[in-house]
């Protein structure tokens, strides 16, 4: 598995991309991300996430200019000086927050992906796009986020997409790519279908206004298989069921 930590140096260059004849699951491995907690304590561990934790929340729904550390430390009950021991600034913080909700979303994606191996491609490329909606519904900030902060590129934002999004981009292009050329999925640009498919992902992110204004609740089954059900037909061209 791939280790990094926020303090040190950015992940490993990224593999060449292979070609489009077959899923590569080999290249999919990059996905991979080691969450730092090498060489400390439990107590250690124990607070730097109670921290992470609260930091990771604050940022998603404020951006990195929004928020303060004196806020965060006063939110998780602990001292301005932990944070700088923990993190040793505001950037360090908001790294290892990201690195947090990142990595948990590369892992479990990685996981499934690893569970596909030896499935027909068809399976595959329906079940990465399921996990990619279910992901969307237990990360709706994450995100909303990565929606909301495309037109405000800064330091921290190019950070987050060299250090995480973009693997997750080539990942899944990977996979849409092998998809449209067995004509599994339909004739379309791979990044738009991408695209479209992260930011349909946002309606879990409109909860309250979806509850108001259309009766239904984001966060049931019904409206997951429902949801999942429209982007297979609108991406692939023999959706399963």
């Amino acid at each position: 598995m791939r280790k990094t930590r926020s303090d040190e140096a950015p992940p490993a260059a990224i593999p060449p991309r292979p070609d489009s004849d077959s899923i590569h699951f080999d290249y999919l491995e990059m996905l991979d991300f080691e969450i730092p907690t090498k060489g400390l304590q439990q107590r250690s561990i124990d607070s730097r996430n109670r921290i992470i934790g609260v930091a990771s929340k604050a940022f998603m729904g404020k951006g990195y200019a929004g928020v303060s550390t004196h806020e965060i430390s006063a939110e998780a009950g602990v001292t301005q000086g932990l944070i700088t021991y923990h993190f040793k600034s505001k950037d360090g913080l908001w790294q290892a927050a990201m690195d947090q909700v990142f990595g948990e979303f590369r892992n479990s994606l990685t996981e499934r992906i690893r569970a596909l191996r030896g499935e027909d491609e068809p399976t595959v490329v329906a079940e990465i796009i399921r996990h990619l909606i279910r992901l969307a519904l237990q990360y709706p900030a994450m995100i909303r986020f990565m929606v909301e902060s495309g037109p405000h590129p800064d330091q921290h934002l190019l950070w987050l997409l060299d250090r995480h999004i973009r693997p997750i981009y080539l990942s899944i292009t990977h996979v849409f790519e092998v998809g449209k050329a067995h004509g599994i999925l339909r004739d379309l640009p791979v990044s738009n279908a991408y695209y479209v498919l992260l930011s349909s992902s946002a309606i879990f992110s409109l909860e309250e206004e979806m509850r108001i204004v259309t009766g239904d609740d984001v966060r049931s089954d019904v409206f997951f298989e429902t949801h999942a059900a429209c982007m297979l037909t609108m991406l692939m061209n023999h959706p399963p069921g």
